[in-house]
């Protein structure tokens, strides 16, 4: 069970949701049944037939790989430039131009690797 998610600088994780406090099965806390859960302050809780007993502590670790943030920030990056790129093209026919020749280079390389894919 994983208690919470603790994400400290991720900028593209997002965690939110949970209530934290509830309790799983909501029976008497004075007469529950045995394997009741229920969170008490920030630790869960587990009804033995007898007392509550705390059960683990931890918090599970949710991260990226380095590889999978690099590839994130490059493609931020690349939205970006392309984005000023649009943007500046509004009012610049010379920069319009670039851009269609690239667009158009882009589809010309595209259909010569998939002529020549052999695989």
């Amino acid at each position: 069970m994983i208690k919470g998610i603790m994400t400290s600088s991720m900028p593209y994780m997002t965690v939110s949701g949970g209530q934290p406090n509830s309790i799983y099965v909501n029976l008497s806390s004075v007469n529950p049944g045995t394997g009741t859960l229920r969170f008490n302050g920030q630790d869960v809780e587990v009804f033995d037939g007898t007392g509550w007993q705390r059960a683990m502590t931890n918090f599970a670790d949710v991260s990226l790989t380095p590889t999978t943030i690099e590839i994130l920030e490059w493609a931020r990056r690349k939205m970006q430039t392309e984005a000023k790129a649009i943007e500046m093209s509004k009012d610049n026919v010379t920069i319009e131009d670039a851009l269609t020749e690239l667009h158009n280079a882009e589809e010309k390389l595209q259909v010569l690797l998939t002529l020549s894919d052999t695989k």
